[in-house]
């Protein structure tokens, strides 16, 4: 299990922060009268509707988010250049505290600045995680995610390339558990309310840090019956290869 985790960590940690992502989300929408605080699309969408009814106190508040969510661009940018940090490590930490912050803001504020902390955590977080397996892939919300999916199972049925189908595993699950994680977000807060609904965010966190330190255990030598596995593994992948190229001729 270790062995595996280790194998394929930066796709499962990837799912795992999708799963965040999701929750954070739903959280978002469900507490805060449908703001959705990890994008700046529907932000703006919203804003133009404001300065069309002339709310100048709605536009105000909808440009102070989006230069929030770009302190958190900007943020994750320069300390993943310019410094030394684990910055998947201090990620988990910004997500924890936009979550923990969130919670503790009084329920007289405005919805939209009631996620403030969510528009800069759901930045930093896309600033770590924009990918995996060498793909470019949000964590924060889907549209791209869903199209990728829906391009590599169009590729693979037409092509049979196995690099297409590992490219449609990997945006599919990171489709399903950005939905889960939505899930999970709606449904903490309507089981136990804004507060302590946020806390429940804490929980994929913590299993995403775990994750992380089980990256960072010592890697084991495989065990003989582990290595002829995987040499039989690599000759059927070969075989396999062989027959696809012989059909291409």
């Amino acid at each position: 299990m270790i062995k595996t985790i280790q194998r394929r960590l930066d796709a499962i940690l990837h799912w795992n922060i999708s799963f965040v992502g999701g929750f954070l989300g739903g959280y978002a929408i469900l507490s805060h009268a449908g703001v959705f605080g990890s994008a700046q699309t529907g932000n703006l969408m919203e804003m133009a509707s404001n300065v069309r009814f002339m709310e100048w106190e709605e536009v105000g508040l909808r440009l102070l988010a989006m230069v929030i969510f770009a302190c958190g661009v900007i943020a994750s940018y320069m300390l993943t250049n310019y410094t030394n940090l684990h910055m998947r490590k201090l990620a988990i930490w910004v997500d924890a505290a936009g979550l923990g912050l969130t919670a503790l803001l009084p329920d007289w504020f405005s919805p939209i600045a009631g996620v403030y902390p969510i528009f800069f955590c759901s930045a930093f977080q896309w600033g770590v995680y924009s990918g995996a397996d060498g793909f470019n892939s949000a964590t924060v919300f889907i549209t791209n995610n869903f199209k990728q999916s829906v391009l590599g199972w169009t590729q693979y049925a037409l092509t049979k390339d196995k690099e297409f189908k590992r490219k449609a595993v990997l945006y599919s699950n990171t489709v399903l558990m950005f939905f889960l994680g939505a899930l999970l977000g709606v449904t903490g807060v309507a089981a136990f309310g804004n507060a302590l609904g946020a806390c429940v965010g804490f929980i994929p966190l913590a299993v995403a840090r775990i994750f992380i330190s089980i990256g960072e255990l010592p890697v084991e030598d495989e065990t003989p019956e582990e290595t002829e596995e995987e040499a039989e593994e690599m000759m059927e992948e070969a075989k396999i290869l062989e027959k696809e190229e012989k059909k291409k001729i």
